[in-house]
């Protein structure tokens, strides 16, 4: 890897445990690639966030405030205007980096420029450890977006200038990871998933329970919108449309049975 390659790590904070905030960051803090900006976009946090984050005086951390919650997806919007590199290493607060995370991204984003998402496999953990791995692995293509996001959005890295083109995350909340991506499919853009697991991430019960009725319409509504730009006609996109109702509606210990066996 060229020396002089520099990255930003991007996270948007608000309302974490300190337990887990504290993993989060020191995971970044500890990578075995050390040329990076970690870029924390405090979302109006009503906790304690920022006392942490400014207890580590490391000079690698750039705090900036947003003076009301946004939201996610306009948070890191504004992350990828204010960060100062091109490529962007997602983090979320509660997910743990593993130490070579980012000299693996980046080793292959730069022997393969022609992906514009690079993302990888995880290892999904809860409060009594890790209960499974991710499988998918490759190129993704279109096809694969029928049936939900194909890439873990905290393990992505991405080219800057590519999201930035393509609009950004869209404004559609908890489903703005997905939109994101398919949005820059429909650009013309390229991604991948790789085979290496370089992040720990946290789906425990209070993960599916984050994610409300409503946020369910929030994803029909994505997949109908984005699935048209991607070239599926209606007789193939309408099928794919019942999934969120059907998990809605789902009591949260099914979902997660059903998710784990997924894994294993």
């Amino acid at each position: 890897m060229r020396k002089e390659t520099f990255v930003t790590v991007l996270m948007s904070m608000y309302n974490t445990p300190e337990e887990q905030l504290r993993k989060a960051i020191e995971s970044i803090l500890n990578q075995t690639f050390t040329n990076f900006e970690f870029l924390i976009i405090n979302d109006a946090t009503k906790d304690n966030g920022v006392e942490i984050v400014e207890s580590y005086k490391d000079s690698r951390i750039k705090l900036e405030h947003n003076e009301q919650n946004l939201g996610l997806e306009r948070s890191l919007n504004r992350g990828l205007i204010l960060a100062k590199s091109d490529y962007i290493i997602r983090m979320d607060t509660d997910d743990i980096a593993y130490p070579n995370r980012i000299e693996k991204q980046m080793g292959f984003a730069l022997e393969h420029p022609e992906y514009s998402i690079i993302s990888s496999r995880a290892d999904y953990f809860d409060e009594d450890g890790v209960y499974g791995t991710s499988k998918r692995t490759g190129e993704v293509q279109k096809n694969d977006f029928l049936f939900g996001t194909p890439f873990i959005h905290p393990t992505i890295c991405l080219k800057r200038n590519d999201v930035i083109n393509s609009g950004g995350y869209p404004l559609f909340s908890r489903c703005e990871d997905y939109a994101m991506q398919m949005n820059m499919y429909a650009n013309g853009y390229k991604g991948y998933v790789m085979d290496d697991v370089l992040l720990k991430y946290r789906l425990d019960s209070n993960g599916y329970k984050k994610k409300k009725f409503k946020d369910r319409f929030n994803e029909i509504k994505v997949k109908e919108i984005y699935l048209k730009r991607l070239g599926f006609i209606w007789y193939k996109r309408y099928p794919y449309l019942i999934k969120p109702l059907i998990a809605g509606i789902m009591p949260t210990i099914i979902m997660k049975k059903y998710h784990q066996k997924k894994l294993n």
